[in-house]
């Protein structure tokens, strides 16, 4: 039977983590662009944080620490941050999917960064239709203000929960990944992808039997 049900991740799958991914680039745009008044504790604390998320060292721990530097941020922050990032999606990758879509393809993003933000992404890339589903961290928002959030996804493991919540099959599922929090749910899935846009992943994982593609568009050339 051929799987028609595709779980992608975001940052660093569907969107280029090169240079920063896209919560790195919303607490840098707290730091760099936004007209608050912001104290030299809460930039360390964001520049650090930054960096150790990079390195793949807080876990689930960085949501924590990434709610307390954003919270008072204006909503049009996510807007600003959206148009900047819009553009790693390329032509190509995007082609690709719309061609899944057209063949038939069932496709959700299941990932553990900001909903608020991919959804943003997604939309001025113009692929709200090729994606049915988007569960995910949601800010809480208070006169426009990031006042909390709503916590789904926080650890790997999570993303297996919500699919089991959803009713959906991860043994007849593909699944599209890149990295950490991917692991659980490319160990489990039907058909497991990993994208390794550099090369180095590919020599991280050798023992797992994923398959390695070098950009999205090589996808169509594997289903």
């Amino acid at each position: 039977m051929k799987l028609k049900t595709i779980i992608w991740d975001f940052d660093g799958t569907i969107l280029p983590s090169s240079p920063y991914d896209s919560e790195q680039t919303l607490l840098l745009y707290k730091l760099n662009k936004s007209r608050e008044n912001i104290s030299f504790f809460k930039k360390l604390v964001a520049r650090a944080i930054i960096y150790a998320d990079r390195k793949e060292w807080l876990g689930g721990s960085f949501k924590t620490y990434y709610l307390w530097v954003l919270k008072g941020t204006p909503i049009d922050a996510l807007d600003r941050v959206a148009e900047s990032l819009v553009n790693k999606i390329t032509k190509t990758d995007r082609q690709c999917f719309f061609r899944l879509k057209e063949e038939g393809y069932h496709m959700m993003i299941l990932s553990c960064g900001t909903a608020d933000l991919i959804e943003r992404v997604i939309n001025l890339a113009g692929l709200d239709d090729c994606f049915t589903l988007i569960p995910g961290n949601r800010f809480q928002f208070t006169n426009n203000l990031i006042s909390g959030m709503d916590f789904l996804l926080i650890h790997p493991r999570d993303k297996l929960q919500v699919m089991q919540a959803l009713g959906i099959s991860i043994q007849q599922s593909i699944v599209v990944g890149d990295g950490y929090t991917d692991l659980p749910i490319l160990d489990a899935a039907g058909i497991p992808v990993m994208v390794d846009r550099i090369g180095k992943k590919r020599e991280k994982y050798i023992k797992k039997n994923y398959h390695f593609i070098s950009s999205i568009a090589e996808l169509c050339n594997i289903l």
